[in-house]
């Protein structure tokens, strides 16, 4: 069935549920929650799950004054745990993921609800983002997920979808899943580490046969800072081995998705390998490129930055170096 058209806030259940898990999020909550409230869509709720914070943000989240904003709290727990407590008490048939210190185009909702209407059996609908860098304003040419090689456009099919999901995640973490496919499929693993846990829940959704939605274009802004090109490749390294050890071979539709499985898995092994020291000459090897890498992208080595912002995100945000 196709969600109603908008409806006016207050005259029912929200038929979209945003959810944001926040940790020491003070200077950039206010802006997330924003850009969630003012989508061209209105039947929709913006749930804030604070894990612990040590800053102001529940005090900045309890300052919104609009009653479409619901405030959770919680212990450090992390941020899968957060995002699951948010689904947990969403009332929207739709939950859409929203990190602390990115921002959705006022258009997301309206285009995913779309997207959605005319899917059959969909898992969740993902599109891509345009990455910016708040101290400058500037924008990067280059897509968030545009270095991962996403299919465009993506395969129809659950299982030809998942050939190409095994390969490597290619979806952007903002992204809209209907609420019983959680209730399936479990929600995201708390337990899980290495900032791969958006992926693995991907992967559950597609091999119990859900069909990925494509939204194309960029409907996202991503906040681009330095912490985030120093992660530890290691960790991320581990979290994948995890992933792919987990997954069961006979839930796999076709020999070629078993094949590769056990081709992943393998490749990992030997990153794990390296990281362990049993292959020195490749560890040195790996460790410079990846020093390298982090120097570059710091630097902005090799990226090219528009001039002036796409107009989507200027008419949506003057100024990306105040949210």
């Amino acid at each position: 069935m196709a969600p109603p058209n908008n409806p006016e806030p207050g005259t029912g259940p929200p038929l979209f549920s945003v959810v944001i898990p926040a940790y020491n999020a003070a200077s950039t909550i206010t802006s997330a929650v924003r850009s969630a409230l003012t989508q061209t869509r209105a039947d929709l709720e913006v749930i804030v799950v604070d894990d612990g914070s040590t800053d102001e943000t529940a005090a900045v989240v309890a300052a919104i004054e609009d009653p479409s904003v619901r405030l959770l709290a919680q212990p450090n727990r992390g941020q899968s745990a957060a995002r699951n407590n948010g689904i947990a008490t969403a009332r929207g048939k739709y939950v859409v993921f929203l990190d602390s210190d990115d921002l959705l185009l006022p258009r997301y909702v309206e285009l995913v609800a779309r997207a959605l209407a005319e899917a059959d059996r969909p898992g969740f609908a993902y599109t891509d983002a345009y990455a910016f860098d708040p101290l400058t304003g500037k924008i990067r040419q280059r897509t968030v997920t545009q270095r991962m090689r996403p299919p465009i456009p993506p395969p129809r099919d659950a299982p030809g979808f998942l050939l190409e999901l095994l390969k490597r995640n290619f979806i952007y973490v903002s992204t809209t899943v209907p609420k019983h496919v959680f209730e399936e499929v479990g929600g995201f693993d708390a337990q899980r580490t290495g900032g791969a846990e958006d992926y693995e829940l991907w992967l559950k959704i597609v091999i119990a046969g859900y069909c990925p939605v494509w939204v194309p274009g960029q409907q996202a802004l991503y906040r681009s800072h330095a912490g985030q090109v120093s992660r530890d490749q290691e960790r991320t390294d581990r979290g994948l081995a995890g992933i792919y050890a987990g997954l069961r071979l006979e839930d796999m539709p076709t020999a070629a998705h078993r094949e590769l499985l056990v081709a992943r898995r393998r490749e990992l092994a030997r990153e794990l390998a390296i990281h362990a020291g049993r292959a020195r000459t490749g560890a040195v090897l790996r460790a410079g490129r990846h020093a390298l890498g982090r120097v570059r992208t710091w630097a902005g080595f090799g990226e090219r930055w528009y001039d002036v912002a796409p107009p989507e995100v200027a008419s949506a945000f003057s100024d990306l170096t105040a949210v």
